[in-house]
């Protein structure tokens, strides 16, 4: 079978010799006059081309295909519209890549004569691979890693610091898409706030880039990155004192830590057990099965320690559940409240056994020393009621991007009208007819 040599990029232009006739120049519109058009699905590069390196006339060289049949020849085009540099050596480690297309694996000859070429061109060969076959994590290792490693070191170093601004972030741009992770994003959102000096950026970034790096296919991340990403979480779980049980997690994933959910033994009626769910690592357990202490009614209490979050889940004898979250309240938490989260902080909940669903938020109240929050279920027919955190804590800069039906169960969950009331006033800020306004509008009681 003979191999189809097509484009990587999505633009191409024609082109042309010019002067003796060796060396070309781009010539004519781009995509034979359609931009919005993906030259890698044209029809005209079905069959026929071959892979080349084409010498240019204003110098270097750039990929290209030619169509011997008619002395045919296009250049491939970066996200810019400009030539996309590759030598004689990178275009024949490309073709030998199509010629086994889609290739799960890269050769070391290949990823050796293509580690130093544009980071366009790996970008582009990956983004092609990754959407028409099933390459292995490590031939994600090709992509220009090298600029998550100087953004990451930048980064923690500043973090550390916490002095003045850092200086001009790295630009990562969307050359790790084809990762299938979104955390690169969140990266350069980040040096762009701690860069200007802004609080609530740099706490929305951060709570990003803890949650994308949490859930990130760590295999497809160098080993090297990896760590500097380590270290990144390390000093992020530092900075920010609610962060830290995200950033820990993160950061296990990151060295290879995949920890085994804790199974308590199996319960006796209808008694409430703490079980580590997906949130990943292992959480200090006090008090299980004590006695319920704040009701005169029999039941069992469970409490689960996450970093500056407390999580204690009762149950009653009744059916009743309730899930109560505290956290401390100092001078640093307090300005990290006001400056980072804009005086609203929710913590996401996965809880299981209980009637009105599994994923709810619980919004917590400053106090004098501390702040607070707490549901109210029902306990369904499953013998384990369980609770934990399930992802990272939110600020008022987070409630465009909460779940509408996680918010509407949450509401019917609020022991207080007036916690009701403080819900609604929140999601008010949202424009009229936002699915989660529409949430808060339809769901619990006045």
């Amino acid at each position: 079978m003979t191999a189809a040599h097509r484009p990587l990029t999505v633009w191409v232009r024609a082109a042309r010799t010019i002067g003796h006739g060796t060396l070309w120049a781009a010539h004519g519109p781009v995509n034979d006059g359609d931009e919005r058009a993906d030259a890698r699905h044209m029809a005209r590069f079905a069959t026929g081309w071959e892979r080349c390196s084409l010498p240019l006339a204003d110098g270097g060289h750039a990929l290209g295909l030619t169509e011997p049949a008619t002395g045919d020849a296009v250049l491939e085009l970066d996200d810019f519209g400009r030539p996309l540099p590759a030598d004689p050596a990178a275009a024949e480690a490309v073709a030998a890549i199509e010629r086994r297309w889609p290739a799960h694996q890269l050769e070391p000859d290949e990823e050796a004569r293509l580690n130093d070429t544009d980071p366009g061109l790996r970008y582009s060969l990956l983004d092609r691979l990754a959407a028409e076959g099933r390459p292995g994590p490590e031939c994600f290792h090709l992509l220009p890693w090298e600029r998550v490693d100087r953004l990451a070191d930048q980064l923690a170093a500043a973090l550390a610091a916490d002095g003045p601004s850092a200086p001009p972030p790295v630009r990562l741009r969307h050359y790790f898409a084809p990762a299938g992770s979104r955390f690169t994003a969140a990266l350069e959102q980040l040096g762009s706030a701690v860069h200007a000096a802004d609080p609530r950026r740099r706490r929305v970034a951060s709570t990003a880039l803890c949650a994308r790096l949490a859930e990130a296919a760590t295999g497809r991340i160098p080993q090297i990155t990896r760590e500097r990403l380590r270290l990144l979480m390390d000093a992020v779980g530092r900075d920010d004192a609610f962060l830290y049980a995200t950033a820990a997690l993160a950061a296990d994933r990151l060295a290879g830590a995949f920890p085994t959910p804790y199974a308590p033994p199996a319960p006796s009626g209808r008694e409430v057990v703490w079980r580590m769910l997906e949130y990943g690592r292992p959480a200090s357990v006090r008090n299980r099965f004590a006695p319920a202490a704040s009701s005169g009614a029999e039941g069992s209490e469970a409490v689960v320690l996450r970093s500056a979050f407390t999580l204690t889940l009762t149950g009653r004898s009744d059916g009743r559940l309730y899930v109560t979250v505290t956290a401390p309240l100092d001078p640093a938490t307090r300005a990290l409240l006001s400056h980072g989260y804009d005086e609203v902080l929710l913590l996401p909940v996965h809880v299981t056994g209980a009637a009105e669903g599994r994923e709810l938020y619980v919004l917590l109240k400053a106090g004098t020393v501390r702040l607070s929050g707490d549901l109210r279920m029902t306990a369904t027919t499953d013998l384990d009621i369980t609770a934990d955190q399930a992802g990272p804590p939110l600020g008022l800069a987070d409630l465009p991007s909460l779940d509408p039906e996680a918010v509407r169960r949450t509401l019917a969950c609020q022991v207080r009208a007036s916690d009701r009331r403080r819900w609604r006033e929140l999601l008010a800020r949202l424009p009229d007819g936002h699915p989660v306004r529409r949430a808060a509008e339809g769901g619990g009681t006045a």
